[in-house]
């Protein structure tokens, strides 16, 4: 059955935010973090279709009209110049907001510092920290998701635990901000249509006596040498100034991997 064009539009919706949130988990942004920042950035998206003629301001129902927000709401976002304000605990991940409590509940923190807990047992033990905090949230969930963000140490055959200040590692937050800010630019640059000069996803296939590693590493570095040379070739002369004319290209050279189709 041919979908329509809204079901269209929303299971492309939906296949982006499937990339998007792969992103963003590991950036512990959560739904409720996501729809705080997408409110305002539709509030400024819809504001500038709703400017009065006379003033230049917002016309703060039109804007309300196309979010379906409130006009109360729209008002305190364009007041605020569409700032989506600082990220607050509620809108945090279950495992940091635990992690918050230990070390600012008097039960569970000395002078502002987490104390030892046993992993389980009666009050206080990371168990009773994760059933006053946690939701429905199991301790062992907890335990793991801060284990595995390097935010607590295991001591004596994993009986007791410990918070440390040991955050993700540089290396990973770096590669997974610089895929969220790579893909928010190239995004933007779709929402220009009628400048986009080309649009091409290309699957080269080598054969199967070549190693894929050496396939890889030849098409990245071909394309790299390209890119190197492009702004050479039509101003040669260091001398001449720089032309206002310029084109932005964007290059992703990924290893294949199946298709998944659209999910309708």
């Amino acid at each position: 059955m041919k979908l329509s064009k809204d079901d269209a539009a929303e299971v492309a919706l939906a296949a982006l935010l499937d990339v998007l949130a792969s992103i963003l988990v590991p950036l512990e942004i959560t739904p409720a973090r996501l729809a705080q920042i997408a409110r305002a950035s539709f509030v400024k998206a819809s504001a500038t279709h709703a400017r009065m003629r006379s003033s230049g301001r917002p016309h703060l129902a039109r804007i309300a009209a196309l979010t379906g927000l409130s006009r109360a709401e729209v008002k305190r976002v364009v007041a605020a110049n569409y700032s989506f304000g600082p990220r607050d605990l509620e809108s945090s991940p279950r495992a940091i907001r635990v992690l918050h409590a230990w070390r600012s509940s008097k039960d569970y923190a000395r002078e502002g510092r987490a104390r030892s807990l046993r992993v389980t047992g009666p009050f206080p033990s990371f168990e009773s920290l994760c059933r006053e905090y946690s939701g429905d949230i199991p301790h062992k969930v907890i335990l793991k998701e801060l284990e595995g963000r390097c935010r607590v140490k295991l001591r004596k055959k994993r009986t007791w635990v410990s918070a440390v200040g040991a955050t993700r590692s540089g290396v990973g937050l770096h590669r997974d901000l610089s895929n969220l800010v790579f893909a928010a630019s190239l995004i933007g640059e779709f929402s220009t249509s009628e400048k986009i000069l080309l649009r091409r996803k290309e699957r080269i296939r080598s054969s199967t006596e070549i190693q894929e590693s050496y396939f890889e590493s030849a098409i990245a570095s071909r394309v790299t040498e390209l890119l190197d040379n492009l702004p050479e070739l039509f101003v040669t002369n260091k001398n001449v100034p720089k032309s206002r004319k310029c084109v932005n290209v964007y290059t992703l050279v990924t290893s294949s991997k199946k298709v998944h189709k659209l999910r309708g």
